[in-house]
């Protein structure tokens, strides 16, 4: 499935070749390791870990991590719970007490079966040699949620100047607001065009509709028929930043966002920024873009209305190209690799 987890991939690939690393990517569970100093998995199971570890291979490995707060809950842990959250802990509560009549044998086993998601998280963070999580806020999740051993080195995601720093045309003459990503419940697209809906302002959603969710996709068409732009998938990067040079405002009112690659994207190509409060985006992105609360379409209106009438803060593009293209990730990525392999030669020293 593309997302931005395969654009970290392929542009961390392609910035470590342009300073002169050997990279090859593969998607296999059990890769061939000749010559291999070192494996940087983006997703990676402990099984496959240890698979590496085998052949005497060290495994950093990019997290990718949402909060236990935001998946248990729905919410990232912020706010009074919604309907949707007692729900959850309603439908739970029933489980485990129909497990407990069973005896002791079955409660456990429901226990088990209702964590293996977590432990399966916890057993590959654990076993890897080195942790790249995209934001501090990040890597202060992971320790709070596992409390794991593993080192942990902030890895920042990041964007290409080549394609998208393009500020023109003036903000002025920009003539709706966009939304770039995956169709899916995640992304909360639907939230988006309720809260937009007869506010006057056009809205154009770009991005391919995940094929796990095609009743969601068909809310949304429903929802923006006759007044939002479907644009499905963007075939390529120049069509994407043509999509941005047109949009006064990016908006990503997604109920997580670790960063938010189109955000970056976004500030570069001139739009004003409207993001996720529940995350790490701020992290990112500081006092020079505008946040709203997913779950609140008032706060989504009222966010990218601000962001619609004042020109994105000149600090914002200059913050993502000081801080955030992918030269400074190579930069940072390398950091870590000798780091890993610096433990793994006194290791064996």
């Amino acid at each position: 499935m593309q997302g931005g987890h395969t654009v970290q991939l392929e542009k961390t690939a392609r910035a470590l070749r342009q300073v002169g690393l050997e990279i090859t990517t593969e998607m296999s569970p059990e890769p061939e390791l000749d010559g291999i100093d070192l494996v940087h998995g983006f997703g990676l199971r402990a099984a496959e870990i240890r698979h590496c570890h085998t052949r005497r291979v060290p495994v950093a490995l990019s997290t990718i991590y949402w909060d236990r707060s935001y998946r248990t809950d729905g919410g990232g842990g912020r706010g009074r719970p919604g309907a949707r959250t007692w729900a959850g802990r309603v439908w739970r509560a029933a489980t485990f007490s129909r497990a407990a009549l069973g005896g002791r044998g079955a409660l456990i086993e429901e226990c088990r079966a209702s964590t293996a998601d977590e432990t399966a998280t916890y057993a590959a963070f654990e076993s890897a040699d080195l942790l790249l999580p995209n934001a501090e806020g990040e890597g202060e999740a992971v320790r709070r949620d596992f409390d794991v051993s593993t080192p942990i080195h902030v890895v920042p995601n990041g964007v290409d100047p080549e394609a998208f720093d393009d500020p023109s045309p003036p903000f002025g003459d920009r003539g709706y607001v966009l939304f770039v990503g995956r169709m899916e419940p995640h992304k909360n697209q639907l939230g988006l065009i309720k809260a937009l809906s007869g506010s006057g302002i056009p809205l154009v959603i770009a991005g391919h509709e995940h094929p796990d969710h095609p009743k969601y996709v068909e809310q949304c068409h429903r929802a923006g028929a006759g007044w939002v732009d479907f644009s499905g998938t963007v075939a390529d990067e120049a069509g994407l930043a043509r999509l941005y040079r047109g949009a006064r405002v990016h908006v990503l009112p997604s109920w997580f966002e670790t960063t938010g690659l189109v955000s970056l994207e976004a500030a570069l190509s001139g739009c004003s920024v409207v993001s996720t409060s529940r995350g790490h985006a701020r992290e990112y992105l500081g006092d020079d873009a505008w946040y709203c609360d997913p779950g609140v379409p008032g706060s989504i209106l009222e966010a990218v209305r601000q962001a619609w009438d004042q020109p994105p803060p000149a600090a914002l593009r200059e913050r993502v190209l000081a801080r955030y293209t992918w030269t400074h990730v190579a930069e940072a990525t390398l950091a870590a690799y000798d780091a890993v392999l610096g433990r793994a030669a006194d290791g064996a020293e």
